[in-house]
């Protein structure tokens, strides 16, 4: 195989300015020589990125527009139905725990905005011996099965709609593939450990 040096080039250059360099078959540039056409700003036509936009059909980049825009369509539309489950939990709160009614109000304003271009959401984590700022946006299961027997504790009524906003934010998050939705899951585990009393982190290991 023949290299092309960074000489080749200069003296080609220099006889005839050229814009852009077919590499010839069965030759390779060196690396200065590469150098060379990149400060010239002159396109080489074995450039893989080049290549591979050329060998691209236009048919083939609109389909995978179509389907990025599918799938984020999908999700603002579930997301909304998501936040009207939000703001029904938060009424229904309203009248049994009103400081627990606003934190789901606040999830739903965060959840408003989570996904909109130019929005970066910070869900800070609340003071648990489980969840920190380190972990809090990874995935994690619930903390704790959540049973008859907690449905009819204290604080059944509170838990079980906690858990199913849970099981509702889990469902978009697998569906889209949505990390962003982590710490919302979190949030609501957390929430459902202190409905239940829990002082002690109850995730499972």
């Amino acid at each position: 195989m023949k290299f092309i040096t960074e000489d080749d080039l200069r003296i080609l250059f220099k006889k005839e300015p050229f814009t852009s360099y077919d590499l010839p078959a069965g030759t390779r540039l060196t690396p200065g020589a590469r150098q060379f056409l990149v400060d010239k700003k002159i396109p080489i036509s074995d450039d893989p990125m080049i290549v591979k936009r050329k060998n691209e059909k236009p048919a083939e980049k609109n389909e995978k527009a179509q389907e990025k825009g599918i799938c984020q369509d999908l999700f603002l539309l579930k997301k909304k139905t998501l936040q009207a489950q939000f703001l029904e939990t938060g009424l229904e709160l309203l009248n049994r725990d009103v400081l627990l009614a606003e934190q789901i109000f606040d999830l739903e304003r965060k959840l408003s905005d989570l996904g909109k271009e130019g929005r970066e959401v910070e869900f800070p984590p609340s003071p648990c011996t489980g969840f920190h700022k380190d972990n809090f946006n990874q995935p994690y299961e619930d903390c704790f099965e959540i049973t008859g027997f907690h449905a009819q504790s204290e604080k059944g009524k509170e838990i079980l709609l906690l858990h199913r906003l849970r099981c509702s934010v889990r469902e978009l998050a697998a569906e889209t593939e949505n990390a962003g939705l982590n710490p919302v899951i979190n949030r609501l585990s957390q929430m459902i450990c202190l409905e239940y009393g829990g002082k002690t982190c109850q995730r499972k290991k």
